[in-house]
């Protein structure tokens, strides 16, 4: 019998919501599924653990004395690499760049033990490249939501270009490092929501002995519906007839997410009746003419699915992006979809039926994007972009692919 384990850092933010997403999915399709990150751990029976396995340990006072007198006479290769990396953080300007390390071993995890696939999401400090892949005999399905497993420190290429400079030398080391702990592994597979991704990682050469599949996330379509907005425009005094743009991101002010090109991108259109809503950390106030409402952090899947009802249209400017959750969520809502031609985003937006892609990425492109979506809104009906979202990223036919994987990866590990 197959029991998968998913491992991810965290259940919350794009990978880790995917990542339960699929797990669900599974669950459904009556596959035995785990979700293992460090603030949820689900077990193969569905239920979620109080899990005791990231809780801090005091340690004895033996091992105090034996961590001390290694400190003071030893520096690991780890500790060496930590601290340089740390220095260099300090003069570098990124997103997002992390280590291959963690301090715990997850192989000795009881559901680890249990499992006999293993599906690795995102999993910046929850998984030790050198020291779990060196002990890992089981399948091993690695799902990317980004960049880094094939590259160094950082997740996206843009921030590994921006800062070459400074960081090339120590970023080939990483890279050495990771693909030397890669390499251990013996049966595996590498799964991309997007065939961008799913390209990229194969010119990389680091996965190059793993078998390569391409499977789109899947959404919860009973919860991401079509849904009536002339109740909730009134509640955020939004008139009938504003051109309402929606935009999604963590943290607004990440330059990857594009809101600085969507600010310029609507000040060119000098409409005034056009309004953007945004959700995200940070909270954006009206500028140049331009209304704006910050609904802040949003948590609930119900609540999303009601600000996407509001919308005209989900605007996604990202620079670089894989294939993100929320668009998915958009098509879901019946929403057309306005970005740049890059990623998994250009693979799905398709003109006059789920959204309108921009000539280049640049604010004057986005406008004129934005601009022939609205003179052509009448050609975008919801109820074929729902039926589109149902068609690409329905939970079952996510599930019958993994099975797929899980079982011929399953099958090889027999011999």
């Amino acid at each position: 019998m197959i029991k998968v384990l998913h491992i991810t850092t965290s259940s919350k933010g794009g990978a880790g919501i995917a990542a339960l997403r699929l797990h669900n999915a599974l669950t459904e399709n009556g596959i035995a599924s785990a979700y293992l990150s460090l603030n949820l751990t689900i077990d193969f029976e569905n239920k979620a653990l109080n899990d005791d396995f990231f809780r801090y340990k005091k340690p004895s006072f033996y091992s105090k004395i034996v961590k001390k007198i290694k400190q003071k006479f030893v520096q690991t290769k780890k500790q060496i690499i930590e601290s340089e990396f740390y220095e260099l953080c300090k003069n570098m300007q990124f997103e997002i760049a992390t280590l291959p390390f963690s301090n715990y071993l997850i192989h000795e995890h009881p559901l680890y033990k249990e499992a006999t696939i293993i599906n690795l999401h995102w999993i910046d400090g929850i998984v030790d490249y050198p020291s779990f892949f060196e002990v890992c005999d089981k399948p091993i399905v690695w799902t990317f939501h980004d960049m880094n497993p094939f590259l160094g420190i950082f997740h996206y290429k843009n921030d590994a270009v921006f800062n070459h400079k400074i960081s090339h030398v120590f970023d080939d080391k990483i890279c050495k490092l990771k693909k030397e702990a890669i390499d251990k592994i013996k049966n595996g597979c590498v799964v991309t929501p997007s065939r961008w991704l799913l390209d990229e990682a194969k010119n990389s050469g680091v996965f190059s002995h793993f078998q390569y599949q391409e499977i789109p996330n899947c959404i919860d379509l009973n919860i991401f519906k079509c849904i009536e907005n002339t109740s909730l425009r009134q509640l955020h005094s939004i008139k009938p007839n504003q051109f309402v743009m929606l935009f999604v991101a963590d943290n607004i002010y990440n330059r990857r997410k594009g809101f600085d090109l969507l600010t310029e991108a609507i000040s060119l259109l000098e409409d005034q009746n056009m309004l953007v809503v945004t959700i995200g950390k940070d909270s954006i106030k009206s500028q140049n003419g331009l209304k704006i409402i910050s609904l802040g952090d949003i948590d609930s899947s119900q609540k999303m699915a009601e600000c996407f009802a509001l919308a005209d249209v989900f605007v996604l400017p990202s620079r670089e992006d894989n294939l993100p959750n929320v668009m998915l969520e958009s098509f879901a809502c019946g929403k057309p979809v306005v970005g740049f031609s890059i990623g998994g985003i250009a693979e799905h937006t398709i003109e006059n039926k789920t959204g309108c892609l921009a000539s280049e990425i640049s604010a004057i492109a986005l406008k004129e994007a934005l601009l022939k979506l609205k003179n052509n809104k009448q050609k975008y009906d919801s109820h074929m972009i729902r039926k589109y979202a149902e068609d690409n990223f329905h939970p079952m036919e996510q599930a019958n692919a993994y099975a797929s994987v899980y079982l011929k990866l399953n099958t090889n590990n027999a011999f």
